[in-house]
């Protein structure tokens, strides 16, 4: 019996082989390949390489979410994240999206370099926008591990130009929960999607979308929007379409602030010592730049103490303030004012009425409690109006630039002032 031809040598048996296992096979080099158009016949946009009908394979020597991560910075990314809430719609959606202009859902298995474990499977789609761009729309419905579902959803979501967040319906607080711990995400140091808009799917989704987009600390620069609840998938559809035309040419978010991170500056006062105390502050002053100084004014025959003299001050060099004002509760009338507009007078008035609008709630709903703290905000401000500790006649009402800082920073910045106001003399 003749023997079957072999190979002469081992590399001419390797390059007979090659094409068979080529997509298992391990290669030497970075930790996930970045394939170029005309090199493998494919879009400078497609990540991996076609292996098959809408199925895209990219093999990495990483865990799956870092491989992603290089690969959207490599490419400066500017796709659409669609991250579900409850019930799982994004998948569904995708299948959808194809009436209206979409491509068919496509997937990208990411594998490990040498075994050929696939380490994440992800659904998406394209269509093209205006001027000729390819948008992606990925799933974040990964096929993975609960970890690996969790950072590359988080990658997804962090590195988009738009994220959707498809919000479903859940019983009780459930909903407003769920949405809040997600927005959270907003604050985390590789967050620089600029456009994140919730998509309620019924009325208790669409009642807390509105009420968390209102409450939820924000980060500077980043749009947040609350949709109207579709009818049905077309209606998905044009929110989505509406939201990216309006906003993708937004810049990307830079890196968030210390304060921003969860770790709020301390807060040092330039406080003269206590009368006998023989103390001096420890902390350092706040410097004020000359630019945006505040100088505080005390209404003619008012007598405000110095103590109140300090303390406005001293509200009025906190970051993004545009103005405040202590004044009398029951009359109205401002006692001191610092900063721009709103005016003394404005500012009394209205935080006079906004304190007799929630007496009478109080009462309409039998609850006998004395005059608390509100905080209100919108779209470029937030207002605060809370009673000043030890004098329950007289408030603070202030507004602050939205785009400069954040409730939480307010609070507490506000909360150690009134510890030290406490302290002061009567």
């Amino acid at each position: 019996m003749q023997k079957p031809p072999f190979p002469a040598d081992r590399g001419s048996r390797e390059r007979d082989v090659a094409p068979e296992w080529a997509p298992t096979r391990p290669l030497e080099g970075p930790a996930t390949a970045i394939m170029h158009g005309e090199a493998d016949g494919t879009g400078s946009h497609d990540i991996g390489r076609p292996v098959g009908d809408n199925v895209w394979e990219l093999f990495v020597s990483c865990d799956a979410a870092e491989a992603l991560r290089l690969q959207f910075s490599h490419r400066a990314s500017r796709h659409i994240a669609l991250h579900d809430l409850g019930d799982i719609h994004s998948r569904q959606l995708l299948r959808q999206f194809g009436a209206w202009g979409c491509s068919p859902v496509q997937r990208l298995v990411i594998r490990q370099q040498g075994y050929g474990t696939t380490l994440a499977s992800i659904e998406y789609v394209s269509f093209l926008a205006e001027g000729g761009e390819t948008v992606r729309i990925y799933s974040t419905a990964v096929d993975s591990t609960p970890a690996a579902q969790q950072s590359v959803a988080r990658v997804l979501l962090e590195m988009s130009q738009a994220s959707i967040v498809l919000l479903g319906e859940m019983g009780g607080q459930h909903c407003a929960n769920a949405l809040r711990s997600t927005l959270q995400y907003v604050h985390a140091a590789g967050w620089t999607c600029p456009n994140l808009l919730v998509l309620p799917f019924g009325a208790q989704a669409a009642a807390a979308a509105a009420a968390q987009c209102n409450q939820v600390v924000q980060r500077p620069g980043l749009l947040l929007r609350a949709a109207p609840t579709p009818a049905r998938p077309a209606d998905a559809w044009n929110y989505i379409l509406g939201f990216w035309q309006k906003n993708h040419m937004r810049g990307r978010l830079a890196a968030p602030a210390r304060a921003e991170r969860n770790e709020l500056p301390p807060l040092t006062l330039d406080l003269p010592p206590a009368p006998g105390s023989g103390t001096l502050p420890v902390s350092a002053p706040m410097p004020l730049p000359a630019a945006t100084a505040l100088s505080t004014a005390p209404a003619p025959g008012t007598g405000l103490s110095a103590a109140l003299s300090t303390y406005l001050r001293l509200v009025s060099g906190l970051a993004g303030l545009q103005a405040c004002c202590i004044f009398d509760i029951d009359q109205g009338t401002a006692l001191a004012h610092a900063g721009s507009t709103p005016s003394a007078t404005q500012l009394a008035q209205q935080g006079a009425a906004l304190f007799r609008a929630q007496h009478l709630a109080r009462l309409a709903m039998s609850l006998a409690e004395p005059t608390q703290e509100m905080l209100l905000s919108s779209e470029r401000h937030h207002q605060v109006v809370r009673p000043l500790p030890g004098d329950r006649r007289l408030a603070l009402h202030c507004v602050f630039e939205r785009s400069k800082t954040n409730q939480s920073l307010i609070r507490f910045q506000l909360q150690k002032l009134d510890a030290w106001l406490k302290r002061q003399p009567a």
